[in-house]
Order: structure tokens, then sequence, then C-alpha cells
């Protein structure tokens, strides 16, 4: 460190955190493989008006990345408008289901690729991702046409890869991931070169089969004061990456703990998650803390869902209840907040605050 060094001239010491990534056999954060719940309309209403839904609950609650397939095999006493009451079956099992289950995502699967079958996944499912066949132009021309956002069901092999890329073209699909998820089912027996190529820039998140689809979120840097105030302000810099295939779809949100001994302090962030995709993923938030006794705090970061289920990192940090450790902070009783304002006039970095961090080459 030279004696010009941006360090010499710092308003306030700051700690850089630089967390390592996990070795490849320790990372589990991607989990992007799915399997099918697939009941047939002769097992869930063998008799007209008499239906057997216990067991969706069960394999959606039991099963990895659960998507609900409905087979439209015809029960012995459909006699005539077998579109009708298939349509009818559908309502009744999104009726059924919780709408803030496991599920992935419900392909739409119809017996005569009518309205009426559509409606009805799209009035059931509300709450829930519909997935939509890439080849059915009829089908996704209708979602659109009815403001009804999708994901796609990709059915690809070393045979079709060529057609399935322009199927995106044509309808424009390109975006999709971005908002809903493209679950791709390989058709053949092992995942070809063509169709592992397509799918990391179709932004594939699942799959049948286990080809690393998925997140892979690690922070690559935190930056934030060596100390602050009681009741007063902690500015934190966040520089995360996502190096998977495509963004996370549930709603999350980011929070930070300080903690010493056995008392400890849940602090959230307002970082706008929903619109991380992949790549650099910045935020930059002063918080405010509570009264605080002085001393040194661990401060830790995570990442959670609406059901406190947390996402895993991909970081070397001991880890706790979802929270990663990241480093300490001293926290001291001061009559005054000194870093209140501390950005409007500078910036540690050297950069604007809200300029995104360019990746080295």
């Amino acid at each position: 460190m030279g004696k010009y060094s941006l360090e010499n001239y710092e308003k306030y010491k700051a700690i850089k955190v630089r967390p390592y990534p996990l070795p490849r056999n320790e990372n589990h954060s991607r989990n992007g493989q799915f399997h099918y719940v697939s009941f047939s309309w002769k097992e869930l209403e063998p008799t007209r008006g008499a239906y057997r839904l216990e067991k969706v609950k069960e394999a959606i609650n039991t099963a990895i990345n659960p998507i609900l397939v409905l087979k439209p095999d015809l029960p012995l006493w459909v006699k005539g408008h077998a579109n009708d009451c298939f349509a009818a079956l559908i309502r009744k099992v999104g009726s059924y289901i919780d709408p803030d289950s496991r599920l992935a995502g419900v392909v739409i699967s119809t017996l005569a690729d009518g309205k009426e079958e559509w409606n009805a996944y799209m009035d059931s499912f509300d709450a829930l991702t519909l997935l939509a066949d890439l080849h059915n132009f009829r089908l996704i021309h209708y979602l659109r046409e009815h403001s009804r956002g999708f994901g796609l069901l990709v059915k690809g092999s070393e045979d079709n890869w060529i057609a399935c890329c322009e199927a995106f073209a044509k309808q424009k699909l390109q975006h999709v991931w971005k908002s809903y998820p493209v679950v791709l089912h390989v058709t053949d027996n092992v995942c070809g070169p063509n169709i592992r190529r397509e799918a990391y820039r179709w932004h594939a998140s699942l799959s049948n089969l286990n080809i690393e689809l998925g997140c892979d979120l690690a922070l690559r840097r935190l930056t934030y004061p060596e100390t602050v105030s009681s009741r007063g302000s902690l500015p934190l810099r966040f520089w995360f990456v996502n190096t998977g295939s495509t963004r996370i779809y549930r709603k999350f949100s980011l929070w930070v703990k300080l903690e010493q001994g056995d008392v400890s302090y849940e602090l959230p962030t307002h970082a706008a998650t929903q619109s991380w995709l992949t790549g650099d993923l910045v935020h930059n938030e002063i918080i405010q803390l509570p009264d605080m006794q002085p001393g040194n705090y661990t401060l830790s970061l995570a990442l959670f869902y609406r059901d406190r289920s947390y996402i895993s990192l991909n970081m070397q940090s001991n880890e706790q209840d979802g929270y990663y450790e990241a480093g300490t902070v001293k926290v001291e009783i001061t009559s005054e907040d000194p870093l209140l304002n501390i950005w409007d006039t500078y910036y540690p970095e050297g950069y604007y605050p809200l300029e995104d961090p360019k990746v080295p080459e």
C-alpha cells in the first residue's frame, strides 16, 4: 500500500470483505432438477363428481421442485362434452391446492386444446406459474392476448434443438425467463452438448436431468465502516454475483444481523431483490441502527424467503440459521451521527455509489 493509496485518504476506515467461493464439490446452491407430479383424470375422478385429490398434496410435499401435470385420460363415465368436464376437474384441483404450495409450475395439458380448458387453468392457478409448451403457438398467443404471464416448457433433444431456437425467435420469447421460469424436458436419455449449451442461452432454471441449472449466488464483496454509532448509521455496500443459469423467482429479502454474545439485532434492508437477474448484483444502503450497547459485534447477512427458509450462498463462511458471518464492527456511543450523509460527498471505492462495478477480465 503506497502513501498515495486511497486508504490513506479515507474519511472513515472501511472494512472490505471478499469471501472465497466454496470448493466445487461442496457447492450445493444449485438445485435445478424437477420432478413431475403427474395424475390422470381417471385416477382423480373415477366417478363423476367424486374426487380423490388427497394424493396430489402428498406428492407435492415430498417431490423436489414438483411440476403438476393433469393427464386428460378419459374416465369411463364421460359420454359427451369431454372438454367441459375436464375443465371442471382443472378448476377443482386448482381450488384444492394451496396457492403458497411448493409447486414449481403447472403444465397446461388439455384434451381438446380449447379455450374453456385454458381459461380453467388461468382462473384456477392464478397465483401459481403456468407452463406453456414452447411449440403451442395458439396457447402462447391466447395467454398474451389475456395478459397472463407464463413460463415455458421446452421439450428438447439433439434432434430438435434448432427447431426450439427458431420457436423462441419467432414468438419473441427470449426474455420470458426474466419474469417466469423456463423448464427444460430433455427427451434424450442423456443431455447432449447442443441442448446443454442452449439451456444456458434460454436461461433454463429446471430440467428433468441434473445438468447444473439454477441460481448460483455468491457475495463477491461487502464494504462497511470499522466503527459506527449506537442509534446511528451503518453504510453497507453489497456486491453479489449470480453465475447460475437463471434468476430466483420466489420472493426473498436481504437481512443483516449484528450479534454480541446472546444479544442480536436483525435488520431488514430495502434491496430490490425482485429485479435481481444474473451477473453482478449491487445494493448500497445506509441502515439506521437501534439503541445498542457499545462493543464489538459480529456482522452477518442472509437472504430469506417469505417462509423464512434461506438461500444458500456460494461462499466460505460460518453459517447459522441462514446467516453467513462476514466480519466484525465496533459500536460506540457518540453525540452525533458522522455517517448519516457520508455518501453525499465521499465514496470509499472511488466511483459513483449506484454504478455497477465492472468484472475484471
